[in-house]
């Protein structure tokens, strides 16, 4: 993995602003995506979000593009009859209107619900305006108000994540390692492939995840899987396959409304969500 550099148009090293917090000077916007349901992206998300945000004081927005509003959920925010993504993607709302503080310093949610699912199809009906920047051209005018943009996408190739695969410029793959983990992987890496070539060139896969790893065999049969694909992979300093191991204590925190490091420091998952941490920002941020 590679930090982005001014040249590529990429977020730049932080630097500090006059009251002494340390800022970005442009928006690292990250897509978290795969096909498959409960493969851990809406855990990935906003433990990535809190760690950012709780460590190095990055500010950090959340966007949640899934009808299912799990990340909004976790924020304790889900509702109806107020702005949404939705709202976005079918231009009847700005950023500013859906953008809601968390519990969590450093954290603003954009939320979801299940309108989403009537708002990607008006967007397809919508054939007189564009309908692949809509997100991009939202995210434009909050590009100073944030470090990190972190969108949880749907378990589709809908217009919600056509439209944040055109925004972002990195990709996080959760894999959990189970019997059938790469089902979908190729789908994934042929839209990926198709939006970087009529829309992002910039986008990239910043990494595979491996998550709810045991030590069962098709635990490892995952692992290897990872390790042998021609795609980057999230990797400890060992060059060994970060794993996100499968903990009762992922369920508890959720059920918290927490992150897992603030349930349980000492477990294995709660480290290796840290690495992640690290490795995310070392990716955008260089050393």
């Amino acid at each position: 993995m590679k930090a982005g550099t001014a040249s590529s148009g990429r977020p730049q090293k932080p630097q500090e602003s006059e009251n002494g917090d340390i800022v970005m000077r442009t928006m690292a916007k990250i897509a978290i995506i795969n096909l498959k349901g409960g493969v851990g992206k809406s855990v990935t998300a906003y433990n990535l979000a809190c760690l950012l945000a709780e460590i190095w004081s990055r500010r950090v927005l959340v966007m949640d593009l899934d009808k299912q509003g799990n990340t909004t959920k976790f924020f304790n925010r889900f509702a109806y009859g107020r702005k949404t993504m939705g709202d976005v993607l079918t231009l009847n709302a700005k950023m500013q209107d859906v953008i809601m503080q968390t519990d969590f310093e450093h954290v603003d949610l954009a939320p979801s619900n299940m309108e989403m699912l009537l708002a990607n199809k008006n967007v397809m009906l919508d054939v007189l305006r564009p309908q692949w920047d809509r997100l991009r051209k939202a995210l434009d005018t909050i590009h100073n108000d944030y470090d990190y943009c972190i969108i949880d996408c749907p378990p589709d190739i809908d217009m919600a994540t056509v439209n944040a695969l055109a925004a972002a410029d990195w990709v996080i793959i959760p894999v959990d390692c189970d019997e059938w983990a790469m089902d979908g992987m190729s789908e994934i890496c042929e839209q990926v492939n198709a939006i970087r070539d009529a829309y992002n060139p910039q986008l990239e896969v910043m990494g595979v995840l491996a998550t709810k790893y045991t030590r069962g065999r098709y635990s490892v049969d995952t692992i290897n899987k990872i390790a042998s694909m021609d795609l980057p992979a999230f990797r400890n300093p060992d060059n060994s396959i970060l794993r996100i191991n499968y903990s009762v204590k992922v369920k508890e925190a959720k059920a918290r409304h927490l992150p897992v490091h603030k349930v349980c420091r000492n477990i294995k998952t709660s480290a290796q969500y840290k690495a992640l941490a690290q490795l995310v920002k070392k990716c955008v941020e260089g050393e």
